[in-house]
């Protein structure tokens, strides 16, 4: 009745139960990442409109600087998104782009802390 409990039975049934999972796992990350990232850039457009809503009203040029880090952050994500899509390999250019776009969003959040208001 009982299986004879060998190493070799312990460590098949512990990989098979295991790793069968691992492309529906894999899949599965893949969606919820890109779900991530699509609401990730909705919520980027949603500040980039209150932004460009706020400065509307109150005419202040600093949040111009944020209005365009927000534009540049929701560009980055949907190009980053595009790129894993149509690419099955990483794009050269994209860790370059990316590091730039991200020195170039903390820049101007700097700036739209730190300059005074004329």
């Amino acid at each position: 009745m009982l299986e004879n409990l060998t190493l070799s039975t312990l460590v098949s049934v512990f990989l098979y139960s295991n790793f069968t999972t691992i492309p529906l796992q894999l899949e599965f990350i893949g969606v919820v990442e890109n779900l991530e990232s699509l609401l990730i850039g909705i919520f980027s457009i949603i500040l980039l409109l209150l932004s460009i809503s706020t400065y509307k009203k109150t005419g202040l040029r600093n949040i111009l600087y944020a209005a365009t880090a927000f534009a540049l952050f929701t560009f980055d994500v949907f190009l980053e998104l595009i790129i894993e899509r149509y690419y099955s390999v990483t794009y050269p250019m994209q860790d370059l782009l990316h590091t730039s776009i991200t020195l170039a969003i903390l820049g101007l959040f700097f700036l739209s802390v730190v300059r005074t208001a004329r």
